[in-house]
C-alpha cells in the first residue's frame, strides 16, 4: 500500500491530470467500490499511481498507462508478487484509447472512476483546461480540423457513459452525462448565435 502523501510525490502538474485528479479519481473509486467486491489495498494503491507516467506521454510517446505500470512495479517492489501484479494490471488498463480490457474487479472500479472524472462538471472543466494548455480553440466545427472540447465531447466524453463497466459507475455516470449533453448543447447554440 501507498499513501497519498507518497503518491503525490510522483506528479508533475498538469492542467487535466495533476494530483487534484488522481484525487478525485480515488473518491470515485471509493463510492464505486461501496456496492462491488473489491479489494480496496489494491485499488487504491492503482488509483494513487495510475496516472504517474502521464506527464511524460507526449515527451516520451509511450503509452502512459503501460509506462505506469512498469514505473508501479519499480516502486512496488518489496510487497507481495500477487499484489503488485493486480495493481499493476489495473494500471496498465485504465486508459480509454487502448485495447487492453480491465480483467479484474479493481482494474474495473479504475477504469471506471477515471472516466467519470472525464464527465460531468469536471469534465467540462478538463477539457477546456486541457485544451487551453495545447493553445487549442474554445470552439471549432467538426470539420475545421482543429481540435477543440467540442470535438473531445463528440469523440471521446458523449460515449464515456455507455462504456463503463460496472453498475455503479454507470449509475454515477448518469447525471454527469445528462449535465455534459445539457452544457454542449447549449455552447452550441451560443457559439452559432441561436441563444
Amino acid at each position: 500500500m501507498i499513501t497519498i502523501a507518497q503518491a503525490r510525490r510522483y506528479y508533475r502538474n498538469d492542467a487535466a491530470h495533476n494530483f487534484d485528479h488522481v484525487l478525485r479519481v480515488l473518491a470515485n473509486a471509493r463510492q464505486i467500490a461501496r456496492t462491488e467486491q473489491a479489494n480496496l489495498q489494491i485499488l487504491e494503491t492503482a488509483v494513487l499511481l495510475h496516472d504517474i507516467a502521464r506527464a511524460d506521454q507526449t515527451r516520451t510517446g509511450l503509452d502512459h498507462a503501460a509506462e505506469g505500470a512498469r514505473r508501479a512495479r519499480a516502486i512496488l517492489r518489496d510487497a507481495p508478487p500477487n499484489f503488485v501484479d493486480a495493481v499493476c494490471h489495473a494500471i496498465a488498463a485504465h486508459r480509454f484509447r487502448v485495447n487492453n480490457p480491465p480483467q479484474t474487479i479493481e482494474a474495473k472500479i479504475l477504469y471506471d472512476a477515471d472516466k467519470l472524472d472525464a464527465i460531468g462538471a469536471v469534465g467540462v472543466a478538463r477539457a477546456f483546461a486541457f485544451s487551453g494548455h495545447h493553445n487549442q480553440p474554445l470552439w471549432a466545427e467538426d470539420e475545421s480540423g482543429f481540435h477543440s472540447p467540442w470535438q473531445e465531447y463528440r469523440q471521446k466524453l458523449v460515449k464515456i457513459r455507455d462504456n463503463l463497466l460496472t453498475e455503479s459507475g454507470r449509475r454515477l455516470a448518469q447525471q454527469r452525462h445528462d449535465f455534459m449533453v445539457q452544457f454542449f448543447a447549449q455552447l452550441k447554440a451560443e457559439i452559432r448565435g441561436e441563444r
